[in-house]
């Protein structure tokens, strides 16, 4: 929750909480249901920040082929690593 340092609980009418950050409902986005118990609704809060990173982390519009070409070659040059006993590919 340090996405959101100013979330706090708020009540409706009906007495479900949700956890809102100026004036947003952070699990709205993703179709979480109002609950009676605050413990309850800060997990499900949690869980929408999760799965709002894993979606920013890999959305297509964030990646290039510049971005997956670089990540490619990472990779290739850890397992070189590997494969020569932690020296580094010449």
């Amino acid at each position: 929750m340090n996405k959101y340092p100013k979330a706090k609980v708020c009540y409706d009418f009906n007495g479900n909480c949700t956890i809102v950050n100026d004036d947003i409902n952070i699990a709205e986005d993703f179709y979480m249901p109002a609950t009676s118990s605050e413990e309850e609704a800060w997990n499900l809060a949690a869980i929408s920040i999760r799965t709002k990173q894993n979606f920013d982390r890999t959305h297509p519009d964030r990646m290039d082929l510049s971005t997956l070409e670089s990540k490619m070659i990472k990779f290739d040059n850890r397992r070189k690593q590997k494969k020569h006993g932690n020296k580094k590919p010449s």
